[in-house]
């Protein structure tokens, strides 16, 4: 295989937290560890003057861009004949070149001039967005104008095929559409995939990496919890319903019926947050139940290290890297048997899967944990095992030069 220089292109983008943020700063570092020519185009906003400083600074590879994106009259009529000239920007290449020389598209063609001397300087011979973001169709329509190929990472929740407003439909469509592969985070969002009718061929699968950091601090852990005598449960993410946090704390309101000892962390911060503590006021969980708001880096790794079970019974991961970084730390996990959670939990053997949106089997298999310390122990130990071998990024990063770089 010939010497690659690849070129990232994502929107989110550190120093925004999150799977997608991470995965591609993650599989970055780990294709720059194994050798592999990488950077990363960090597309900016231009009112984002704070997050345009932090990207100047953060690592040498990492080449912040400032976008301007198109603006649409206020008014009905003129959004309106607006989304009619998006789409026709999206299905013929010659109204293409007449509209980009217009005062509706100027933002997007003042971007495109400088995305053009980027490619000049970099010479990349491999695109990738790192999400899809509608809002850079117009990269898309660039690189299908002077055949260069590209091809997208899928993270889930992007991606699928909703036949609502035309002008979304037909943008998302040419972004995906055209690409010459995909690489979905999961079998789940494989499915997805399917949805837009793309050549089997054309989808690969490549799981999402954890941070370095997060191997080098569980490096202490022997991955044996569960040596006290109260059950230390833990969840980290938004506070958003599809989290199902609501959840765990009606499983939890039942173990405090068989007078289970447990303390449960709430690492995240969220709209639901409100909701979530009247909800401990009303089930008497107050001295049980901490919320520890936005936790990161050292913080996070302490929580995960003083833990004994990662709970998270969500309805929307596309994989579910929380599940991996957990587990890293010998944490067992629950989760639900939906979307793209079981690839990143194996049922029985890293954790147990419950049914979505039922605290009762969620309380069971808290219970089962509690009473069989020793199974928990085993699952911890075997998750731990699978993060550190499979998930690194390097091991992430090797994967992705043999599923992506190798085949095409």
């Amino acid at each position: 295989m010939s010497k690659r220089k690849l070129l990232f292109i994502a929107s989110d983008y550190k120093p925004k937290e999150g799977g997608r943020a991470d995965f591609i700063d993650n599989l970055a570092r780990g294709l720059i560890r194994i050798g592999c020519d990488t950077k990363v185009l960090a597309v900016v906003q231009s009112h984002q003057k704070a997050r345009l400083e932090f990207l100047k600074h953060y690592e040498e590879w990492v080449i912040p861009f400032q976008v301007m994106h198109d603006e649409r009259p206020r008014n009905w009529l003129g959004n309106k004949f607006v989304s009619l000239l998006e789409i026709v920007r999206c299905l013929s290449p010659k109204a293409r070149r007449v509209l980009e020389k217009t005062s509706y598209f100027r933002g997007s063609a003042d971007s495109l001039a400088r995305l053009e001397r980027v490619l000049a300087d970099e010479k990349p011979t491999l695109i990738i967005f790192g999400h899809l973001d509608t809002r850079l169709y117009p990269f898309a329509l660039f690189f299908l104008e002077r055949n260069l190929p590209y091809g997208i990472l899928a993270h889930g929740v992007d991606f699928p095929y909703l036949p609502g407003r035309k002008n979304d439909l037909i943008r998302k469509g040419t972004v995906i559409k055209n690409a010459e592969w995909i690489a979905a985070n999961s079998t789940y969002t494989r499915s997805l995939l399917e949805e837009w009718k793309l050549p089997c061929d054309r989808i690969k699968i490549v799981h999402p990496p954890i941070a370095e950091e997060a191997i080098r601090h569980s490096s202490n852990s022997n991955g044996v919890h569960g040596a006290t005598h109260e059950l230390r449960l833990v969840s980290l993410c938004r506070l958003v319903k599809g989290k199902g946090i609501h959840l765990v704390l009606r499983a939890l309101g039942i173990l405090d019926t068989k007078r289970i000892p447990f303390q449960y962390v709430v690492g995240g911060e969220g709209a639901e947050r409100p909701f979530l503590e009247a909800l401990v006021d009303e089930l008497g969980l107050r001295n049980r139940v901490r919320f520890a708001g936005y936790v990161n880096g050292e913080d996070k790794w302490t929580l995960l290290q003083n833990s004994d079970v990662f709970v998270l019974p969500s309805r929307f991961e596309g994989f579910g890297i929380a599940f991996i970084e957990a587990a890293a730390f010998g944490l067992p996990a629950v989760g639900t048997r939906d979307a793209g959670i079981p690839e990143a939990v194996l049922d029985g053997e890293t954790g147990v899967l419950v049914a979505p949106d039922s605290p009762e089997d969620l309380a069971e298999a808290l219970t089962f944990f509690y009473r069989n310390p020793e199974k928990m122990a085993q699952m911890g130990k075997a998750g731990m095992e699978r993060a550190r071998r499979q998930f690194s990024p390097t091991a992430v990063a090797a994967n992705f030069q043999k599923t992506i770089l190798e085949n095409i």
